[in-house]
């Protein structure tokens, strides 16, 4: 087959591709795995997004490494990448890429949009994976869905299709790796933190946030490079989401810190120390070495709780009682 030419060809590829597959359903039902799955090497994963990544591929446009070689896998993940790449638009046409957002901020739904239904352009036609009539988002079948404008988080328009064979590049103010520093690293490691890491939320991305990431890098089957992509983070919001242990306005009450860690929490760290009277004083200078280590393993012993050097919501909550 030659390579099409025009955009409305490329276009009609994706559409013919994605009907292709109308009807077609989880095997067994309510397990998540699919063709789509067992094509992308992640089979009994929420499949919307992976079979956009099918679609796309199999019509001769590879969406490019999103979460995985073959594309991804979460909504959020796809979203925060092509807004980095500069491919979220206002102006969906024929094969174009559709998130949606139903009871929170953040995408949890994909399709590929057809067409408008009204001159308004307040409804459309979709091509979407894992939905249903009663189930919008995990409904296990390929449909064409009718879809209001109040659900829409973004459309996409691919660079594949404008002509580009490669996708778009991340913007590298967008990536965040060993070295940075700043509030975004707080963010990064506040949501680890609530997740279950354990690690210093100081905005420092150093040798300890590294391998945290690549902990979770791992646990998610990615590879193992400690930096975090745009499609990272979505990957964290989504599993942040579907954490129910894990409060919405959840605020940290406690952070890690340990021997080698510096900043501010550090020095709030040494003046409650300090304040607990545990001598001799420490000076309040920001940098958890040898001399805070031992007073915070004597503040410890003392109020019996486990004594290992490590700062976390345990001590926090003995120190801030004082």
């Amino acid at each position: 087959m030659s390579t099409p030419k025009t955009s409305v060809q490329k276009r009609k590829l994706i559409i013919n591709k994605a009907k292709s597959q109308i009807g077609e359903t989880e095997k067994p039902a309510k397990s998540n795995k699919t063709k789509f799955g067992k094509w992308y090497g992640f089979d009994g994963y929420a499949w919307c997004a992976m079979y956009v990544s099918w679609v796309y591929h199999k019509a001769g446009f590879p969406l490019g490494h999103i979460n995985d070689a073959k594309g991804f896998r979460g909504c959020q993940s796809g979203y925060n990448h092509w807004r980095s790449t500069g491919e979220l638009t206002k102006k969906p046409t024929q094969g174009d890429i559709v998130l949606f957002s139903w009871g929170g901020r953040i995408a949890n739904h994909v399709g590929i949009f057809i067409e408008w239904v009204d001159k308004k352009k307040t409804k459309f036609k979709s091509i979407e994976g894992n939905t249903s009539l009663t189930n919008q988002r995990n409904g296990g079948q390929v449909m064409i869905r009718t879809r209001g404008m109040g659900n829409v988080k973004a459309f996409v328009k691919p660079k594949v299709l404008l002509g580009k064979r490669t996708p778009g590049k991340v913007d590298m103010y967008d990536i965040l790796q060993k070295g940075d520093r700043g509030s975004d690293v707080s963010d990064i490691q506040k949501k680890l933190f609530d997740l279950g890491y354990k690690l210093a939320i100081d905005g420092d991305f150093g040798p300890e946030t590294k391998k945290t990431v690549q902990i979770f890098q791992k646990k998610h089957k990615l590879k193992q490079t400690g930096i975090v992509t745009p499609s990272l983070k979505g990957l964290l919001d989504e599993e942040l989401q579907r954490d129910k242990s894990i409060p919405n306005a959840q605020l940290v009450t406690g952070i890690y810190l340990k021997k080698g860690s510096i900043g501010a929490a550090v020095v709030k760290l040494q003046k409650a120390i300090n304040i607990a009277g545990i001598k001799p004083k420490l000076k309040e200078d920001g940098d958890f070495g040898s001399k805070t280590d031992l007073n915070v393993r004597k503040f410890q012993k003392k109020v019996k709780i486990l004594v290992d050097g490590v700062v976390g919501p345990d001590t926090w909550k003995h120190l801030l009682e004082k």
